[in-house]
């Protein structure tokens, strides 16, 4: 083998680098802050990668006069009002100007000019309009400051939104690109302070798992807690508690959840167990799912006076977000933007697996009940510790066991069986891949569990004693809101807490094999999904802009669907209509998006035959109890008057504004998006080398139309079965030949013979085609030994 391909095809797989995260670096051009002009400023702007020119300009600016770059009518123009160093006034003036950003096309290709005032008192705010346009915005500040100060590090004048490049927890990112003022221009280098998370020794106590992950090169602690419910709400407080022991500020916890997990009382324990322990701090619930992503949401009045308050009073803020994914992403960004410390405790495996895994915190684009863009608003910011209590997750909801094996089945289709001889040559070009590459098709062997878990959540008692928990947790809330008698309060809490018990009691009496093959199903689907994560954010693309873009797959039709979903929902709830039926959480949307995915890439035929067969098998392998089917959503459309072409125009306009569009340029009647060619782990390549480099493609708006119709029309709502030792796919009626179990077995074994069939001529052809113009004698034609592995 030559050097050069093993450089292609082995090293960077096999690598195990110890760190790739980079200090920002910050140039400061002299200039007449009043004369710049927009153009000066662009040429010594530093562009994206793959950019030669800026897309657009905009400028934000309050009270800045007549400058040139304010006057030029090339550029849009915002004007911050006045905030009086109010922390709720500041909150709102951020988020309103940069959606208005995004409303206007602003993208990765644009260029913000932040406009300060005379003695910069208000040049901090520059740095978050820099920030939380999610896909990025190249920001250059033109300040009037008289002196330098310290530009790697920029608050608000009351002080409560912070951002410090310094901070590890932004992993060196550093929205602020260029700066211009009217001192001699120089350089500022920012170094990254030393990792310190909230590490627990996890060999201590045979109740703790530590799951395998970095980010960016540090190790992200990942706990498990297997024992009862109780005994994990102690030791989070206990360990909360060990680790801010030294620090000379005490912590003020803000424990935040939305309003399923505080009626169960997750939120409420743990914010009990630090009160326990000398640490008072804020309890913010909130209402929970999608629709309520938003800045208006989690922009509290009370909750961000409490926060500036305690930091004022030189107190550690901790932001501990309990719950499932939506509130962890929001709650994360809350403390990226005010430079506090984040815990995460999930309750969802979403969370768990998917949510937490990822440095993005971000709200949507929420406009009167309407998603207009999802994750669009954001920031990339680590969490300190992330401690999963493994009994919340028995008290999921259906929809959500079927949104965790939505994503799945994306993570199983895009990456396959990673750890083989053909898979390490589909992604031998990610740094450190080995390290946690694994056969993540192994998810399909875990059916079972899945199966029988979903019936425990269904079945009658347990759906009778949630339902009870939940209304219990109601009246709580009230009563808590209320300033209610504290003994009435304490026997509420007792109440909600034996319902508790005898729901988890429930499944502790499940049959002894029943109740193991649902804890595989959890265990199985939570490392496997957090290991293909760390394949390619531990150290080769942490902030997810290139090739970790890959889990973007199924999301962009996925992400249309769901957003428009979520109006009808709206409206279903102002007209009296019933739709729990209808109800797609996130994962759901991106399974059936995964199906749609399959179908697009067969009409550009690059899947079909067993390799098609193979992709939508892993989907229709769940769909047993019918969590990836689209009639209950028609049947929704039609109660509410919604035509298939109004359904397909509204997904559509979601796609539009999709936050990966940005990446490539796409003509009028053409979409972003990601395909399988072949068969499961083998994505189509394109031949921009922006989009390559982030498994995207063009694809034409036509075909998403054409493939929602479909759906519309219920023709993938289907499911996995056998007839003899074949799977085939049948509706949701009738009898079922083959057990979850059984044609598991024979999906698995249909995926990884498709993976035995490529042969090393096949597999010389397309390392070729990734690695350029090499002469493909160079080529490897086996596998290196060590990768040897049997499929």
């Amino acid at each position: 083998m030559s050097p050069m391909a093993d450089m292609c095809s082995h090293t960077l797989y096999h690598q195990r680098p110890d760190s790739v995260l980079e200090a920002h670096t910050l140039r400061y051009h002299e200039v007449d802050p009043a004369a710049v002009t927009i153009d000066e400023i662009a040429a010594l702007t530093p562009k994206p990668k793959g950019r030669d020119n800026f897309s657009s300009f905009h400028v934000i600016h309050r009270g800045a006069g007549a400058t040139a770059v304010v006057a030029d009518a090339r550029c849009h123009v915002y004007e911050l009002p006045e905030t009086h160093g109010d922390p709720v006034a500041e909150y709102n003036a951020i988020f309103a100007i940069t959606s208005e950003l995004v409303l206007k096309g602003a993208d990765r290709a644009s260029l913000l000019v932040y406009v300060g005032q005379e003695g910069g008192a208000e040049d901090g705010f520059g740095a978050f309009f820099g920030m939380l346009p999610f896909r990025g915005v190249q920001l250059a500040m033109v300040t009037r400051r008289g002196e330098y100060g310290n530009p790697l590090r920029m608050s608000t004048p009351s002080g409560c939104f912070v951002c410090d490049t310094e901070d590890t927890a932004r992993m060196g990112m550093y929205p602020v690109k260029a700066m211009f003022g009217p001192l001699a221009g120089r350089e500022f280098r920012a170094t990254i302070a030393p990792w310190r998370p909230v590490d627990i020794d996890h060999t201590a106590s045979a109740e703790l798992t530590r799951l395998p992950f970095k980010i960016g090169g540090l190790d992200l602690p990942m706990l498990t807690h297997d024992g009862s419910y109780e005994d994990g709400v102690a030791m989070l407080a206990d360990a909360l508690v060990r680790h801010y022991a030294d620090d000379a500020a005490s912590i003020f916890p803000v424990v935040s959840c939305g309003e399923t997990v505080d009626a169960i009382g997750y939120g409420w324990d743990v914010q009990q167990g630090l009160a326990a322990r000398g640490h008072e701090g804020y309890y913010f619930a909130h209402r929970s799912g999608e629709t309520y992503k938003s800045y208006e949401e989690y922009g509290d009045a009370g909750l961000l006076r409490r926060v500036h308050a305690a930091q004022r009073a030189g107190r550690r803020v901790v932001f501990i977000a309990v719950g499932g994914g939506v509130n962890g992403n929001c709650t994360g960004l809350l403390a990226a933007i005010t430079g506090a410390d984040l815990v995460e405790v999930p309750t969802t495996p979403m969370h768990y697996n998917d949510a937490t895994t990822s440095a993005k915190k971000a709200f949507s684009l929420v406009v009167d009940g309407k998603i207009l863009s999802k994750n669009i608003l954001g920031a990339f910011y680590l969490p300190q510790l992330v401690f999963c209590i493994n009994e919340t997750l028995l008290t999921i909801s259906s929809s959500s066991v079927h949104a965790t094996v939505g994503e799945a089945t994306k993570t199983m289709n895009m990456l396959g069986i990673a750890n083989s001889s053909v898979g390490q040559r589909d992604y031998h070009n990610i740094l450190g891949a080995g390290e946690f590459a694994s056969d993540f098709t192994s998810v399909i062997l875990t059916a079972r569990g899945f199966d029988r878990f979903v019936r425990f959540i269904e079945h009658g008692d347990q759906k009778a004693l949630k339902e009870q928990m939940v209304a219990l947790g109601g009246e709580i809330g009230r009563a808590r809101a209320e300033g209610g008698d504290a003994a009435v309060l304490a026997a509420l809490q007792q109440e909600r807490r034996a319902l508790l018990k005898g729901f988890l009691a429930n499944f502790r009496r499940m049959e002894g094999g029943e109740r193991a093959s649902v804890q595989n199903f959890l265990t199985t689907i939570n490392l496997e999904v957090v290991k293909a994560k760390a394949m390619f954010l531990s150290y080769s693309d942490p902030f997810e802009k290139y090739r970790a873009l890959l889990f973007e797959y199924a999301h962009t039709l996925g992400h249309g669907l769901e957003a428009y979903m979520n109006g009808l929902y709206e409206e279903a709830r102002k007209q009296g209509v019933e739709y729990a039926d209808a109800v797609r959480q996130h994962g759901q949307c991106v399974g059936m998006a995964v199906v749609w995915a399959g179908h697009m890439s067969s009409r550009l035929g690059v899947l079909s035959g067993n390799g098609l067969h193979a992709h939508q098998s892993l989907v229709y392998l769940f769909n047993g109890h019918g969590g990836f089917n689209f009639r209950p959503l028609r049947r929704l459309c039609e109660a509410l008057g919604v035509p298939k072409e109004d359904f397909i125009e509204g997904v559509l306009k979601v796609v539009r504004r999709d936050n990966k569009r940005g990446y490539t340029n796409c003509s009028g009647c053409k979409s972003v998006d990601q395909l399988v060619a072949g068969r499961p782990g083998k994505m189509l390549g394109s031949e921009d080398p922006n989009a390559e480099v982030r498994y995207l493609v063009e694809v034409d708006e036509a075909w998403q139309a054409s493939v929602l119709g479909l759906a519309f029309d219920c023709e993938f709502d289907l499911v996995a079965d056998l007839q003899g030792e074949k799977v085939v796919f049948v509706d949701q009626q009738g009898e079922r030949q083959g057990g979850p179990h059984e044609v598991a077995v024979a999906v698995h074994a249909s995926v990884r013979q498709l993976y035995s069939l490529e042969t090393p001529a096949q597999a010389k052809r397309r390392l070729l085609a990734s690695c350029g113009s090499m002469s493909l004698d160079n080529l490897i034609t086996t596998p290196p030994r060590s990768a040897d592995l049997s499929v």
